[in-house]
């Protein structure tokens, strides 16, 4: 089986002992587990003011990475944001940005984020907006972040018909109601956890809407894989999920 991540980050997390990876230590570690390619996206944008020079690092260390693919995180509501966007946009890997309302303190329904996606839509992008990084119970004891509304993000997808959105780090929980609702959405199974997990979710989901994620570091890689072991699912429909959703999406 070859796989296709949709969620990696380079990079420290102060809040975690988590694996810091670089560039070239993180594809190593994809490779230990077969996987070809991954979606990478840097964590030193997550708690900075700006995400523009974590940006730079990410599009620079992934330069003679073909496996690594840089998805650039963009903040709506800084005043720059369509510089950082335009320099996201000439770099010819990129394919998607990464939203982090949970972490820059804004909603969905934000004018700017209404704007950021017309914008996308007009450079032929695609978004992927992260749901949450942690599983929120198990936040930094101090820390208030909570993971993106699922209100918000089906209005947000109802106002924006055309704009090709990847929702990372939905709960299955999550998946289960708001998947069929809206079939132009496709969501990664990082936080997907459950007995049987692909059997379980492929009964009432299109599994062209589901796309592989290990989220490394936050979560380990290899769990991951697991989730592809005796699923009583078509060979078919799971090299869909662990690699041809995500190719198709992207094109």
């Amino acid at each position: 089986m070859n796989y296709f991540d949709a969620a990696t980050w380079t990079g420290h997390w102060p809040f975690a002992f988590l694996d810091a990876h670089g560039p070239r230590s993180l594809k190593t570690q994809l490779s230990r587990h077969g996987i070809r390619r991954a979606l990478v996206s840097p964590l030193a944008a997550v708690l900075a003011p700006a995400p523009g020079p974590a940006n730079g690092d990410l599009l620079r260390g992934t330069r003679r990475l073909a496996a690594l693919v840089p998805v650039p995180v963009i903040n709506p509501v800084l005043a720059d944001w369509r510089h950082e966007l335009a320099i996201a946009a000439s770099d010819e890997r990129v394919r998607a940005v990464r939203l982090l309302p949970a972490y820059h303190n804004y909603r969905l329904g934000h004018r700017a984020v209404g704007e950021l996606a017309a914008e996308l839509e007009r450079r032929r992008l695609r978004l992927i907006v992260q749901i949450r990084l942690i599983d929120e119970r198990h936040e930094f004891h101090s820390l208030t972040f909570k993971p993106v509304r699922i209100a918000d993000l089906e209005l947000f997808v109802r106002r924006n018909p055309s704009l090709p959105v990847l929702a990372s780090g939905l709960l299955r929980s999550e998946m289960l109601p708001l998947l069929p609702r809206h079939p132009r959405l496709l969501a990664d199974l990082s936080f997907a956890e459950w007995h049987e997990t692909l059997r379980h979710l492929t009964a009432s989901v299109s599994a062209r809407q589901l796309v592989f994620a290990s989220h490394t570091p936050f979560l380990i890689t290899g769990a991951a894989q697991a989730k592809f072991d005796r699923t009583g699912v078509a060979a078919g429909k799971l090299r869909a999920i662990a690699e041809g959703n995500l190719q198709r999406w992207l094109r």
